[in-house]
C-alpha cells in the first residue's frame, strides 16, 4: 500500500515538468521566430524601394492622425524593418528594436516625414516625445529643428 501512494506525485512532477520543458521549447521557437521576421522582412524590402516603403507608410499613418489601432501590424513591421535598412543613407531604427519587439512610433514617423519636407515643422514639434522616439530618431531630431535649438 506504501508505494501506491507515492505515485500520485510522480505523476504530478511528471506533468510539471512537462509543462516546464513545454514553456521553455515555446519560448525559444518565438525568440528564433523574431530573428527571421526580420531577416524575412528584409528580403522583402527591394533596397531601392526602402525610402518608398517608410515614406507611403508614415504618410498614411499620419493621415489616420497615427492611430494606432489603424494600422496594420505587418504594414508596421515591414515599415519598421525599412527604416532600419542597410540601404537607407540615414536610418531611424536598429534592428536590435525591432528584435526586442519595438516598432516604429508615430514620433519616428513624424521625425521622418518632416526631415523628407513632407511634415511641417510645427506638426514634427507637435509629434515629438524623446521618451516615445526611437534612438535614431531622437538623434535626427536633436541635429535637426525640430527640438528648436
Amino acid at each position: 500500500m506504501k508505494g501506491q501512494e507515492g505515485k500520485p506525485i510522480w505523476i504530478v512532477v511528471t506533468l510539471l515538468l512537462a509543462l516546464v520543458v513545454g514553456i521553455s521549447m515555446y519560448q525559444l521557437m518565438n525568440q528564433t521566430n523574431a530573428q527571421e521576421t526580420f531577416g524575412n522582412w528584409l528580403g522583402e524590402i527591394n533596397a531601392g524601394q526602402v525610402e518608398i516603403t517608410l515614406t507611403s507608410f508614415c504618410e498614411n499613418w499620419a493621415d489616420s492622425g497615427f492611430v494606432r489601432t489603424a494600422v496594420n501590424q505587418d504594414e508596421l513591421a515591414k515599415a519598421s524593418v525599412a527604416a532600419a535598412h542597410p540601404a537607407l543613407t540615414i536610418k531611424y531604427f536598429l534592428q536590435e528594436e525591432f528584435e526586442l519587439g519595438e516598432r516604429l512610433d508615430p514620433c519616428d514617423c513624424a521625425v521622418f516625414l518632416h526631415n523628407k519636407g513632407k511634415m511641417s515643422l510645427l506638426d514634427a514639434r507637435s509629434r515629438y516625445d524623446p521618451d516615445d522616439c526611437h534612438a535614431m530618431a531622437n538623434e535626427i531630431a536633436e541635429s535637426t529643428d525640430i527640438i528648436g535649438r
